[in-house]
């Protein structure tokens, strides 16, 4: 029989024991219960959307004319097969709403609740005029024709009420027609002299007067609510040079170019009368804020409207841009991928925030921004989205999309509309 000596035993396996730190085990089990919800709620938090994200397509053609009210986009097709009609998609989703056949179309023009579709020959390029431009009215939501009529459409969505330019055969405008926006209604209708140009001239948002030019330069302002002429007089027009007008305020301005000349006066909208004539070479002038512009081989300027003095002077620019809010872009080169470009205060000229980089293109972007349109370089070959704050100049990078068509896109307050090729895309845009 074998003998066991348990208390032997007992000692040999018995080894001394460490005090336990209960304070240290409960800071550990706590990380690592932290670490192991901080994992989990990870794995099962999605991910932040994309700032840039392309939502639809649609066919698209060259020919085609495309317009959005910030809730739908509206697209005349042209067909070979069959009539011409204008669709609407709906913005973010590009369900189709309504489609209507028109005709062929060269504008999609919505305002008020109502799309106009302009119909027939442009006058830009078109050999013969008869029978002229023609408007169709339709609901903007659901297609029904509301109206249609002779003439190329001015709307004003403040007064409600359409102005419509009758053509004659000779591509002249001779009558004007006012006519309710959406009843088709007509107000007034005067006959013209054949006149080359005519434009609305607003006081603040609101149409008070309309001015027609001949091609000899005799101008006539006729009074929006009724038609009537309140004034005639001339104004330079004839000659070698090609003409165009459009106001600024209480002004009128008149350009005429020849090649690469550009010639500009300056005339009270009430009565014609001569404000300031530019003497100096300059490629463009425009509106820009409460100022008018001139742009050239010596800079940009900003110039009082109503006696022509310099305002402020940017001899490092060549060419600038009208951004509304008070804002303009400013650039050395008229390609804005190859040039300084600069966001810039349009009653001082002061440069706001840094410069852009280089953008290829800009689009309206949100309320209070501009979206600027990159292309990238290799190996991508995309296109960088970036949007500029107007207020401060900040510039926040919204991502790439595939290579878009820079110069054909279209924006909207959170969109992006870009033509390539035969397809159209929609892309919401921060």
């Amino acid at each position: 029989m074998t003998l066991i000596d348990l208390d032997t035993a007992g000692t040999a396996a018995a080894s001394p024991t460490a005090p336990v730190n209960l304070t240290r085990l409960r800071r550990l089990a706590l990380a690592v219960l932290t670490a192991l919800g901080l994992a989990t709620m990870t794995a099962s938090t999605p991910p932040p959307p994309a700032l840039v994200r392309p939502l639809w397509t649609t066919a698209w053609q060259p020919s085609d004319a495309l317009a959005t009210d910030g809730r739908a986009v509206y697209l005349n097709r042209s067909s070979p097969d069959g009539p011409a009609e204008v669709v609407a998609y709906d913005l973010p989703t590009g369900r189709l709403r309504w489609s209507s056949p028109t005709g062929d179309a060269y504008d999609v023009r919505p305002v008020g609740g109502v799309v106009l579709v302009t119909t027939g020959p442009s006058p830009v390029g078109s050999a013969s005029f008869s029978p002229g431009p023609h408007t169709v009215a339709l609901d903007a939501a659901t297609g029904t024709r509301l109206w249609q009529s002779a003439g190329a459409a001015s709307p004003s969505s403040v007064s409600g009420q359409v102005l419509l330019g009758e053509t004659g055969a000779s591509g002249a405008t001779t009558g004007l027609r006012l006519v309710g926006l959406r009843d088709g209604h007509q107000v007034w209708r005067r006959s013209i002299a054949p006149a080359e140009e005519w434009t609305v001239l607003p006081a603040g948002a609101r149409p008070t007067s309309v001015v027609t030019v001949t091609a000899t330069g005799e101008a006539t302002v006729h009074g929006y609510d009724d038609g009537a002429a309140r004034h005639r007089g001339r104004i330079p027009w004839n000659g070698v040079y090609s003409a165009t007008f459009f106001a600024v305020g209480a002004q009128l301005v008149v350009i005429r170019r020849a090649s690469a000349q550009t010639a500009a006066t300056v005339h009270r909208a009430a009565d014609l009368g001569l404000l300031w004539r530019s003497d100096e070479l300059i490629g463009s002038v425009t509106g820009c804020g409460r100022l008018i512009c001139t742009a050239g081989v010596r800079g940009v300027a900003g110039r009082d409207p109503a006696t022509g003095r310099l305002i402020w002077q940017r001899d490092d620019m060549r060419f600038v841009w009208d951004l509304g809010a008070d804002r303009l872009l400013l650039s050395a080169a008229a390609n804005l991928a190859s040039a300084t470009t600069e966001l810039v205060d349009s009653g001082t000229g002061r440069t706001i925030g840094r410069p852009l980089g280089g953008p290829g293109a800009f689009v309206a972007g949100p309320a209070g921004s501009l979206i600027l349109l990159r292309a990238t370089g290799t190996p991508d070959y995309r296109t960088a989205v970036t949007r500029l704050d107007l207020a401060d100049g900040r510039q926040t990078a919204l991502g790439l999309l595939d290579r878009l068509a820079e110069q054909n896109c279209q924006g909207a307050s959170g969109y992006l509309l870009c033509p390539r090729g035969n397809t159209l895309t929609v892309t919401a845009v921060g």
